[in-house]
């Protein structure tokens, strides 16, 4: 099923690890739409990591950090 936002509102990608002083937006995500980040764009994967979509107002956080709830969440792990 799709996710649904409420108008005027977007979902937002984010990841932090432990060690890092705060979260990093990774962009904003159309539900049902691919999010494609260059290499070159992503901070250092570590061990742990969180990733999370928040919801935000339409054109993302205003204070660079998130506002909303959490809508998903998930952590970096090793495949072997």
């Amino acid at each position: 099923a799709e996710t649904v936002v409420p108008a005027q509102k977007s979902l937002q990608f984010w990841t932090k690890a432990d060690q890092w002083r705060g979260p990093v937006s990774l962009g904003l995500v159309k539900p049902g739409q691919t999010l494609r980040i260059p290499i070159d764009q992503l901070p250092p994967l570590e061990a742990n990591q969180l990733f999370e979509l928040t919801l935000e107002p339409e054109n993302g956080s205003p204070i660079d950090r998130p506002t909303g709830p959490i809508q998903f969440i998930g952590r970096a792990v090793k495949v072997l």
